[in-house]
């Protein structure tokens, strides 16, 4: 019999000696897993927080494709249909409809010329032939569309579609420029989402090198990176934004390669936000690896020759996860907050990229003409800060050990 059987039989034996009411609860032992799940459930809001921003990152990914079922442009201007109602259908500018059959008539200028003909002579139009199709798209679209039907020609169809892309539905309406606001809510989200989640991983790295050099060394080294924290951390955090959101990257030469006019305002909004939120996760980190490096277990590491960068990647990483994820998530919110500020100000993301912070800075002086221009970026600023701090309080409770219930 091996040591594999002999323990197995202990264990059964011992498991016998139980009684029912101790077999029972032992029965009833859960995976600390499905403990962590089912008290992260029991907090309902951090549940709905957490639905709540799946939402908004899948809107995120999937604003290209959002934009190809909708047909909608974010940066589509149409002058004509500025400050419109949520739910209103609109018709496209005659700038629009020109360059549309323009592509139409030199994609395919055989069905062109055959539709031009029957239009003439069923008398439809009364211009030149080469201008029966751009005279057709200049008239209002449901009518455009009921005489291409009227002709029966199957090579119509491409037309017809084209002619129905004139008229667009504008879910939550129009703004200064006559752009659809709703296609440009989803990639504000993109861009606020995407600075916020960035901004709060690269803050979590940074934090997490530094307080865990600072707090595993100590001495010196934990003076000097602690006095470093302290000094940013005593800093005004808007003032000093704004004054780092006036510099122009384009004008350091070992930035100017990857630096674009195009993304300098967002790859610069993403630098300031991390030179200035990795303070709180470095304490945090610190002060859980000065509780780690005393225990038992990193003394028998120590003992047996392991290296220092062992010890800390692979003893005391993993018991500061915890703690840190939940400071990552009030990191997101804070993060979205700040750009949303900066581009309130006009210092943050500039137009025409999207983002909820510039929206709301486009809509300040529009606020009781079109109140919904303001309303709208507002609301999903709150509902995504309000998530994320709910989702981190969730985690918080769901993987505190004094906090769960076996």
């Amino acid at each position: 019999m091996n040591s594999n059987e002999v323990a197995m039989d202990e264990i059964q034996i011992d498991t016998n000696s139980l009684s029912a009411k101790d077999r029972a609860e032992l029965e009833k032992a859960q995976p600390m897993w499905k403990m962590v799940l089912t008290q992260f459930l029991d907090h309902k809001l951090a549940v709905v927080g957490a639905v709540i921003i799946h939402l908004f990152l899948l809107i995120s990914i999937f604003a290209g494709q959002i934009r190809s079922i909708t047909g909608l442009d974010p940066d589509a201007q149409n002058v004509a249909n500025r400050y419109l109602s949520p739910m209103t259908t609109a018709q496209v500018g005659q700038d629009v409809r020109e360059t549309e059959v323009e592509r139409y008539i030199n994609a395919f200028p055989e069905s062109a010329d055959k539709i031009q003909k029957a239009l003439l002579e069923k008398g439809l139009v009364q211009v030149a032939e080469a201008d029966a199709i751009y005279d057709l798209a200049s008239r209002d679209v449901k009518e455009a569309i009921s005489s291409l039907q009227s002709l029966n020609l199957p090579e119509a169809s491409d037309l017809i579609s084209t002619f129905k892309n004139f008229e667009t539905f504008h879910l939550f309406g129009t703004d200064e420029l006559g752009r659809d606001v709703f296609i440009r809510l989803v990639y504000g989200t993109r861009v606020s989402m995407g600075v916020g989640v960035l901004v709060a991983i690269a803050s979590a790295l940074i934090g997490l090198l530094i307080g865990s050099l600072a707090g595993f060394y100590g001495g010196l080294i934990d003076t000097v990176l602690m006095r470093v924290t302290d000094a940013l951390l005593s800093l005004p955090t808007i003032p000093v934004l704004i004054v780092m959101a006036a510099i122009d990257l384009t004008k350091l030469p070992w930035l100017k390669a990857i630096v674009s006019t195009s993304n300098e305002s967002i790859f610069k909004m993403v630098i300031i936000l991390c030179l200035f939120s990795w303070m709180t996760v470095a304490r945090l980190v610190r002060g859980s690896i000065l509780s780690i490096r005393e225990r038992e277990f990193v003394l028998a590491a120590r003992t047996l020759g392991a290296k220092d960068s062992t010890i800390i990647v692979r003893h005391m990483f993993p018991n500061v996860i915890a703690p840190m994820l939940v400071s990552i998530t009030l990191g997101v919110g804070e993060s979205i907050l700040f750009e949303a500020a900066l581009s309130f100000l006009g210092l943050g993301i500039m137009p025409p990229t999207p983002s909820w912070g510039n929206m709301l800075n486009n809509a300040q002086e529009l606020i009781y003409q079109a109140p919904f221009l303001a309303i709208l970026p507002g609301i999903l600023i709150l509902l995504t800060t309000i998530s994320f701090n709910y989702l981190g309080d969730g985690l918080q409770d769901a993987i505190d050990p004094k906090a769960i219930r076996r």
